[in-house]
C-alpha cells in the first residue's frame, strides 16, 4: 500500500463505495482496506495468544494439568484490570487525538508483549507480561470498534460489520491454525520445545510490527465529524454513561458486550484448554494436543467467518434490538449444548463447534450494530469506550469464574455458565424492544 496523505483536504468530500459498502464522506477505499487488515490481525493475534497460553503454562512453567484452569484465571486478572482501566479513557481520548495513533501504538505494545511472553519462566512473570499485553489489547480492541462505527454509512453498517466479522474469522483461522503448528514443525527441524515456542511467538510479534506500519501509512488521520472543543476525559466518559441512562438500547448493547466478550474468552481460552487436556489424556504429546486444539478453535472461527455476512444481511433488514434478542437466544442454546458435551475432540463435537461459531458471529455483530446506530457522532468514542469497558468487565468476571468451575466442576461448566447469562440478556433485549418500539435499521439517532 502506498503512503496516505495527512492533509485532510486530500480526502474526497463525496462518499465512495468499497464493494457493496457505502463509506462516509471523507473515507477512502484505502482507509477501509487498512481497517479490514487491522480487523484480520486484531482478533487473529488475540486468538493466537489465548490458544498458545496453555503451551506456555505446560512447557515454560510446568504447571500440572489439574491446576491450569486456576492459573488461566490468575493470568486474566492483571490483563483485565489494565484493560478495564484503559478501555474507557481510550475511547474518550480517541475523540480528542484521533484513532490512528492509538491503533498503531496498540500493535507496537502487543508486538513487545509477544516477543517477551516465551521468555517467562515463572507464573508472576507471565502475569506481569499479561498486564503489559492488556495495554496494547485495549488500544487495538477499542479502536477497532470505534473505526468500525466511523467508516460506514448507516445503510451499509451491517455489511461493514459483516466484512469485519469475515476478517476477524479469517485472522483467527490463519493465526491459530498456521502458527499453532509451528512448534511441532520447528521441533522436526531440530529445535527443542522451548525454543520452538519462542520462535513461534517472535514470528507473531514481527507480524504485529508490520501491521502497525501499514496502519500508520493508510488509516485516516484525525477524527470524523466537526472539530469539538477539548474537554476533560472524565467529562467525555460521563457523557457515555449518560447516553446509556438516556437510551435503553445503548444500555442493553453494553449488557450484550459484557457477555459477548465473556463468550469469546471462554471459546478462545477454555475451549483450547479443554481440548489440550483431552488430547493429553488420550496420550497425545503436548505439540500434538496444541495442534488439535488449534484446529478446533480455527473451526469455530471459520464458522464465524461464514455466518458473519449472513448476519450482516439480517442486521440491515431488521430492528437491531430484535437482532440482539435473537443473537442472545442463539448463543445461549449453543453454549449450553457445548457445555454438556463429553469430549471436544470427538467427531460428534464438530456440529457443536460450528454452531458455536455461528452464535459468536451473531452476538459480536449485533451489539456493535446497536451502538453504531444509537451513539451520537460527537461522543461516539465515549459511548464505545463504555461499550468496550463493559465487554472487558465481562471478560474479567467470566475468565476468573470460568477457571474456578473448570477445575472444580467439569471442563464444560464455563460454557453452561455463560449460556444462562446469554439467555437472561435475551430477556432484557425483548423487554427493551417492546418498550421502545420498532426502529428502522437505516435510521440514525442523530
Amino acid at each position: 500500500m502506498s503512503v496516505q496523505s495527512n492533509d485532510p483536504s486530500a480526502y474526497t468530500a463525496t462518499p465512495v463505495k468499497l464493494g457493496p459498502i457505502w463509506l462516509m464522506p471523507g473515507i477512502t477505499q484505502r482507509n477501509a482496506l487498512a481497517y479490514f487488515l487491522a480487523a484480520f490481525f486484531t482478533i487473529g493475534t488475540l486468538a493466537f495468544v489465548s490458544n498458545m497460553q496453555p503451551y506456555l503454562l505446560t512447557e515454560n512453567l510446568g504447571i500440572p494439568a489439574d491446576e491450569r484452569g486456576r492459573a488461566t484465571s490468575l493470568l486474566a486478572i492483571p490483563y483485565e484490570i489494565v484493560f478495564l482501566a484503559l478501555i474507557g479513557p481510550l475511547g474518550a481520548l480517541a475523540d480528542r487525538i484521533g484513532r490512528r495513533p492509538i491503533f498503531v501504538a496498540g500493535f507496537l505494545l502487543v508486538a513487545t508483549a509477544l516477543a517477551m511472553f516465551p521468555l517467562s519462566r515463572e507464573l508472576w512473570q507471565l502475569a506481569m507480561l499479561r498486564g503489559f499485553y492488556g495495554m496494547g489489547a485495549a488500544c487495538i480492541t477499542s479502536m477497532m470498534a470505534t473505526v468500525l462505527a466511523d467508516y460506514p454509512q448507516e445503510r451499509s453498517r451491517g455489511m461493514m460489520l459483516a466484512g469485519s466479522g469475515i476478517c476477524n474469522g479469517l485472522g483467527a483461522v490463519m493465526m491459530v491454525l498456521l502458527l499453532s503448528q509451528m512448534p511441532r514443525l520447528l521441533e522436526t527441524r531440530g529445535f527443542d520445545a522451548l525454543m520452538a515456542g519462542r520462535i513461534t511467538f517472535w514470528m507473531a510479534a514481527a507480524l504485529a510490527i508490520l501491521v502497525a506500519i501499514v496502519l500508520w501509512r493508510n488509516l485516516k488521520p484525525g477524527k470524523p465529524g466537526q472539530p469539538q472543543a477539548r474537554e476533560p476525559l472524565s467529562r467525555l466518559l460521563g457523557r457515555g454513561v449518560g447516553e446509556a441512562r438516556r437510551n435503553p438500547r445503548i444500555a442493553v448493547a453494553c449488557m450484550e458486550a459484557f457477555i459477548a466478550r465473556g463468550d469469546l474468552v471462554v471459546v478462545a481460552t477454555f475451549l483450547s484448554l479443554w481440548a489440550q487436556k483431552s488430547g493429553l489424556g488420550a496420550g497425545m504429546s503436548l505439540q500434538e494436543a496444541a495442534q488439535m486444539a488449534g484446529r478446533l478453535v480455527a473451526m469455530v472461527s471459520l464458522a464465524q467467518l461464514v455466518f458473519s455476512p449472513i448476519w450482516g444481511y439480517v442486521l440491515d433488514r431488521v430492528d437491531r434490538m430484535t437482532a440482539v434478542a435473537m443473537a442472545m437466544a442463539f448463543a445461549g442454546t449453543a453454549y449450553l449444548l457445548v457445555g454438556l458435551s463429553p469430549d471436544p475432540l470427538a467427531l460428534a463435537f464438530i456440529p457443536l463447534a460450528i454452531l458455536l461459531g455461528f452464535s459468536e458471529a451473531a452476538a459480536i455483530l449485533s451489539g456493535a450494530a446497536v451502538i453504531g446506530q444509537e451513539a451520537r457522532e460527537d461522543i461516539r468514542g465515549s459511548v464505545l469506550g463504555l461499550f468496550n469497558f463493559c465487554g472487558s468487565l465481562g471478560t474479567l468476571v467470566i475468565a476468573v469464574t470460568a477457571g474456578i468451575v473448570f477445575d472444580a466442576i467439569m471442563p464444560g461448566a464455563p460454557f453452561v455458565m455463560v449460556a444462562f447469562i446469554n439467555l437472561a440478556i435475551c430477556g432484557a433485549a425483548i423487554m427493551v424492544r417492546l418498550k421502545t418500539g420498532y426502529r428502522a435499521p437505516d435510521s440514525r439517532t442523530d
